[in-house]
């Protein structure tokens, strides 16, 4: 199964409505994905197996290079939400 990590500063408040937002977006597409939350803190290069992180806060280079990482500002905000909900719905359905 497909993953995506959501993760905030805290892993908890904004990562949240981002998972909430998209399972709902992804669950009416028939697209059947495993979510995690997670602190920016707790995420370590050697340890990810995301297809695709979104995130409302900067991520590390280092784990950027290793897995497509969205910004999740536009769940938060709404401007810019459609896209953001199809990049991530994109990312899981290739390879």
């Amino acid at each position: 199964m497909k993953k995506i990590y959501l993760v905030c500063a805290t892993g908890i408040a904004t990562s949240t409505m981002l998972r909430i937002k998209i399972e709902n977006y992804l669950q009416e597409n028939g697209i059947k994905v495993g979510v995690n939350q997670y602190r920016v803190t707790e995420l370590h290069p050697d340890r990810i197996d995301a297809d695709v992180i979104v995130s409302t806060t900067e991520i590390p280079a280092e784990i950027k290079a290793k897995v497509p990482v969205i910004s999740g500002l536009p769940l938060i905000t709404g401007i810019g939400e459609e896209e953001v909900l199809e990049k991530v719905a994109e990312i899981i359905t290739r390879k």
